[in-house]
């Protein structure tokens, strides 16, 4: 069996609690769900789900290049969003990203709606596993 890392990749700011970005074992990653803060720990798109998606998916993009992948090497996400009306624009940012060559692949996909994320502001928040290597 390989062994388990846990992993805060320097891409990103140091969780907001007890836990790790990323858990690596062998070419599997899973990553937390992500939300829109940047390196420093600053909130990105107050009130702007396609700002906070696109965040995401840089922090998710950021942290399995450091692993030795990209967020092409995606292969399940699950998508939380506040409010039906957000679906729209996340979907947008998504297939900009598609249309852009870094998104290569299409992951299998899970979409939620929700009534609220950890925090108020949060529009948006991704997990996802991935396979590097």
């Amino acid at each position: 069996m390989s062994k388990v890392e846990y992993v805060n990749p320097a891409a990103l700011c140091a969780p907001p609690g007890n836990f790790s970005w990323l858990t690596q074992s062998g070419n599997i990653i899973w990553l937390s769900g992500m939300v829109a803060v940047d390196r420093s720990g600053a909130f990105i798109g107050e009130g702007d789900v396609e700002a906070q998606t696109q965040q995401i998916y840089a922090n998710v993009d950021a942290a399995l290049r450091e692993r030795g992948g990209s967020i092409s090497n995606l292969v399940k996400t699950v998508t939380y969003v506040v409010g039906r009306e957000n679906l729209g624009p996340m979907q947008r940012v998504r297939a900009a990203w598609k249309q852009s060559g870094k998104l290569t692949n299409l992951p299998a996909s899970t979409l939620l709606l929700v009534a609220g994320l950890a925090s108020p502001e949060y529009l948006v928040e991704m997990d996802a596993v991935a396979v590097v290597g």
